[in-house]
């Protein structure tokens, strides 16, 4: 009886084992396009546990049009991400003192051969949005391509608070800038990095062999280079569907060195992981809390923060912050007399401030090269605790892929805040990143009183 059973339900099975592959078969692969579709249309943020949207390398980075200005400007909506809260924290008031000439002012530079103006770029729709804060006022403020009210995406601006906290920790006597990483990853006990310092990565000039500016960007496109691997453990990237082997700290650690340390400047988000395990480990809270305790509670900002966390537990200090433009602004003036409260020991000012000249001009490094062709007699010195370029005169500034910025300028009670997205293949997109010095050195921010 058994037997005949069997016998009748196999073709049945069979069908259905027919039926599932056939359909299995015929569901596409859904495109950027359905993917955006999809989160606009949900506008649900993703817990580390829910990820909906995933993308396949490098479609979300090198989107074009509305692709990257959606996704930059609603990030928290495709991938899993843990809140920075300003809890009841009051908010620091910007008042307004709108300047009608400003945006007419002439900008230009050495790279950059076309003369523009911010109301040009503003109307043209070559950024998203910009904002310019003088004496604790703001003087100039729009959005082009975005709402006030969203958290975008910040790029590699984002390193500049993994900074910030680090020199935090130091000012707490946690550690000290000339602290080898083998003192607090022990994955690194007997390897090529073990004796980097943590002002070597604060330089970007670990010599680590997990580099992101490789020739045809391989680092992007190929599953085997160790940066494409370090994308995928932070939740950019699809995950291995077989999980992950090591640890993102043993894969950069078992990487190896490409030069050794303080050789070269290399720029390479690597820096900033090791930064970031550094600081977790010694305060045993994670990079999100440490932004909140040493930045956000701070600053009065007007909404919560975000940034990225994969399943693992990899956040996005890195590159893959959210916030309000507002709120990024008023991180930059927590830098001057204008703050309530300040960010920035004397100490950490005095670090920033000191710099390497040679390192920061060195050959075979990449990075810096593209600076100082863009700020060519504007008085770029050098690279410092992950601020991009330190100017003469002690302004500073930090830069993120898709034409993402923060200029400071204590010394000018200024700081300039933008955002764009890779809209098309011209340098349009970082039209902002290549004019911000030029609009920092008009004539009319020369006196801070």
């Amino acid at each position: 009886m058994k037997i005949k059973i069997n016998v009748k339900l196999s073709p049945l099975i069979l069908l259905s084992i027919f039926l599932f592959i056939t359909c299995k078969q015929r569901i596409p692969e859904l495109t950027l396009e359905d993917k955006i579709t999809a989160a606009v249309a949900s506008r649900k943020i993703p817990t580390t546990n829910e990820q909906k949207v995933s993308f396949t390398a490098p479609e979300w980075i090198e989107g074009r049009g509305p692709h990257s200005t959606e996704i930059f400007s609603h990030l928290e909506n495709y991938i899993p991400s843990a809140l920075i809260e300003k809890g009841a924290t009051k908010t620091k008031e910007l008042p307004k003192n709108i300047n009608n000439t400003l945006g007419q002012e002439i900008l230009s530079s050495a790279f950059f051969e076309k003369e523009t103006s911010l109301d040009q770029i503003c109307g043209e729709k070559q950024i998203n949005g910009v904002i310019v804060l003088h004496k604790g006022e703001v003087v100039y403020e729009k959005y082009p391509e975005m709402n006030v009210e969203d958290r975008h995406f910040l790029g590699s601006v984002s390193k500049s608070f993994i900074g910030t906290v680090i020199a935090n920790l130091a000012d707490e006597g946690l550690l000290n800038e000339q602290d080898p990483i083998g003192k607090f990853l022990p994955e690194f006990k007997g390897k090529p990095l073990e004796s980097v310092t943590i002002e070597n990565l604060l330089r970007m000039a670990s010599g680590t062999s997990c580099r992101e500016h490789v020739e045809n960007r391989v680092s992007f496109t190929d599953p085997n280079h160790c940066f494409y691997q370090l994308l995928q453990h932070s939740a950019l990237f699809p995950e291995p569907k077989s999980g992950f082997e090591k640890s993102l700290t043993e894969l950069i650690a078992d990487e190896g060195a490409y030069d050794a340390a303080g050789k070269i400047y290399d720029y390479t988000s690597a820096n900033s992981v090791l930064l970031t395990a550094i600081a977790e480990r010694v305060s045993r809270e994670p990079f999100h809390e440490l932004v909140r305790k040493y930045i956000w509670s701070k600053i009065g900002a007007e909404d919560d923060a975000r940034t990225t966390l994969s399943s693992t537990g990899v956040a996005g200090s890195y590159g893959t912050m959210l916030m309000r433009l507002r709120d990024l602004a008023r991180y930059g003036l927590a830098f001057t007399d204008d703050a309530t409260t300040k960010i920035a020991s004397e100490r950490y000012l005095d670090q920033l401030r000191t710099g390497d000249k040679d390192l920061f001009r060195s050959e075979g490094g990449t990075g810096q090269r593209l600076w100082l062709k863009w700020f060519e007699g504007q008085g770029p010195l050098f690279q410092s605790y992950h601020w991009d370029v330190v100017f003469e005169g002690g302004d500073f500034v930090k830069f993120g892929l898709g034409g993402q910025g923060l200029y400071i300028s204590p010394e000018k009670r200024l700081v300039i805040a933008y955002f764009s997205a890779n809209k098309d293949e011209t340098s349009n997109n970082n039209n902002m990143t290549y004019l911000v010095r030029s609009l920092a050195l008009l004539e009319r921010f020369k006196e801070a009183s």
